[in-house]
C-alpha cells in the first residue's frame, strides 16, 4: 500500500530554504520513501510517497524538522542582517 502526504509552506524564505534543504535531497535514508520538494513563488511544496505508515511518519519527522531549521537559521541571518 502506497500512501502520500503533500505539505505546503507559505513562506517568503521559500526559495532559501529549498537551497538549505537541497543536498540533503540527494541522501536516501531508506528505499522506502521518496521525497520530492519544489519552490512555487512564496511557497514550498513538499511531496512524499512511501511504502507503509512507519515510513511515512519517519519520513515526515526527519523533512519536517529540516525545514524547520533552515527557516529558523533564515530567520536569525534577517536577524543578523538587520541588527535585530
Amino acid at each position: 500500500m502506497k500512501i502520500a502526504s503533500e505539505s505546503v509552506f507559505i513562506t517568503e524564505d521559500a526559495e532559501a530554504i529549498y537551497r538549505c534543504i537541497l543536498p540533503e535531497l540527494g541522501t536516501m535514508v531508506s528505499g522506502r520513501s521518496i521525497v520530492d520538494i519544489k519552490v512555487n513563488n512564496h511557497s514550498l511544496v513538499m511531496n512524499i510517497t512511501a511504502d507503509d505508515i512507519i515510513s511515512m511518519r519517519s519520513t515526515l519527522n526527519t523533512w519536517l524538522r529540516m525545514v524547520q531549521i533552515a527557516h529558523d537559521v533564515c530567520a536569525v541571518g534577517k536577524n543578523a542582517r538587520y541588527g535585530v
